[in-house]
């Protein structure tokens, strides 16, 4: 076998282990210190873009109703109002898409068990994922993943499960 012909044949190699590649890497979550994507999704039968709170501190939070962990986020975030609103924290609080594959209890019954105290709240934006907001912020599936965005528009944190990490989001809060 010629030179030429193990190079051409590892070229190929190279070319098919790369594209194969490429997908996996596409549809990965947006990273801390990334910019935060753009993308849309609804609240109160509405489309609103991401791009709308710029300048502002925000915490997108993608969660499914039938995640108790989630529920218990919910819980812990609606115990922090206080201290999100004196922090300048806007919470967009959506629904994953299709409430991620499973059925689960409707955000309204979520609210008015664990957060009952943050209905009307004007830091808070409740809502549903769009299939785009999804497959930018969630290509994963995650039952429950939030990113922390600065006002700068980057992301600082993404992380998951607010009621176990609620110090970190203090912190973002404090900044």
């Amino acid at each position: 076998m010629t030179i030429r012909h193990r190079l051409s044949k590892f070229m190929l190699w190279f070319s098919l282990c790369l594209a194969m590649l490429i997908p996996v890497f596409a549809h990965a979550n947006p990273k801390a210190g990334a910019v935060a994507p753009t993308a849309t999704f609804t609240s109160q039968h509405k489309s609103l873009s991401l791009t709308a709170y710029h300048g502002q501190k925000v915490m997108l939070w993608l969660f499914s109703t039938w995640c108790p962990s989630c529920q218990a986020g919910l819980g812990a975030l609606a115990q922090e109002q206080q201290a999100l609103a004196a922090g300048n924290v806007r919470l967009i609080v959506l629904e994953n898409y299709r409430n991620g594959g499973y059925p689960g209890p409707s955000m309204q019954e979520l609210l008015n068990q664990y957060a009952r105290a943050v209905k009307g709240a004007p830091n808070w934006t409740i809502g549903n994922a769009t299939r785009e907001l999804a497959a930018v912020y969630n290509a994963k599936s995650y039952p429950d993943i939030y990113y922390l965005i600065g006002a700068d528009g980057k992301i600082v944190t993404v992380g998951s499960a607010p009621s176990a990490s609620m110090n970190e989001i203090l912190t973002f809060a404090r900044k």
